[in-house]
């Protein structure tokens, strides 16, 4: 299941009719591992939608008078696969807060206070990119917690990247760990890469961070890593750490442009074959 949030001021008038309107589209085209939702950057929580919004939904047989505002919050953010703003007003609020990669621009102008042939033209420049939304979606990579469905492609990576793999069963150990924080990044047929960590106390371990051999290059690391560097920040933890072989200078490389800073060392840490560790760490900040 994927999740996608369309993106306004308000949320009285475009994302409101965008989410509905997108619901009635994927219900007519049988698509139903989508979830559309909708919020504001800007919204005064529990504002009732635009008369001119229902009216143009409702020729469209689309009921959306029972929607109220809300704000785009920090669970949305780490939750969503895809943000679609109106604006690039809208992308300019959601950078400070999460990835480029899964923000699009839309670019429908605001109707607000015009007649209802502004609401009409709105409608229409919405449904004229449903099927780029559609396409977006069906070929997005996902990022979500670690599922049992997962485990077996996870334990053939492990085999992939180390010389001592973690094994189904301890993989499966994790699923009810209350300390665990392992999410998989997936695209529509296969497991592109996975981190694993847990917080204890809200101090956060990183324990294993792995990409498939044939999808490395293309920053799935990254996006792992900024990934749970944004759940430890919800979860206000105080910092996230981990040990890196020392010659692994491409997984070196990753830590730093992600804020890790160097702290120490472990001498003769992993084995086959002996090597030292270095320490990582990034400190988040109150």
């Amino acid at each position: 299941m994927k999740k996608i949030m369309f993106i306004c001021s308000g949320n009285t008038c475009r994302s409101p009719l965008a989410e509905g309107l997108f619901k009635k589209y994927l219900n007519d085209n049988n698509i139903n591992d989508v979830e559309v939702c909708s919020a504001g950057v800007g919204a005064f929580p529990g504002d009732e939608v635009s008369i001119n919004s229902i009216l143009v939904a409702g020729n469209r047989g689309v009921d959306i008078s029972s929607h109220r505002a809300r704000n785009i919050n920090p669970e949305h953010l780490l939750t969503t696969d895809l943000f679609f703003c109106m604006s690039d007003s809208h992308k300019q609020v959601l950078l400070r807060h999460c990835d480029e990669n899964k923000i699009i621009v839309l670019g429908v102008p605001d109707p607000y206070g015009r007649p209802i042939e502004a609401y009409e033209q709105c409608a229409k420049q919405i449904e004229s990119k449903f099927p780029e939304i559609l396409d977006k979606i069906q070929n997005t990579t996902v990022i979500r917690e670690m599922q049992e469905s997962d485990i077996s492609e996870i334990a053939d990576l492990e085999k992939e990247c180390f010389s001592e793999p973690w094994s189904e069963n301890s993989l499966k150990e994790e699923l009810t760990n209350e300390t665990a924080r392992f999410y998989v990044l997936r695209d529509r047929e296969k497991l592109l890469g996975y981190i694993g960590a847990n917080n204890i106390c809200n101090e956060v371990y990183i324990t294993n961070v792995a990409v498939n051999k044939n999808c490395r290059g293309k920053g799935y690391g990254k996006i792992l890593v900024n990934h749970l560097i944004k759940q430890s920040e919800l979860e206000k933890a105080f910092f996230i750490t981990l040990e890196v072989r020392k010659s692994n200078e491409n997984a070196i490389a990753l830590y730093e442009k992600c804020g890790f800073k160097l702290i120490g060392e472990r001498k003769n840490f992993y084995s086959k074959p002996t090597e030292d560790a270095l320490i990582y760490t990034y400190y988040i900040e109150e």
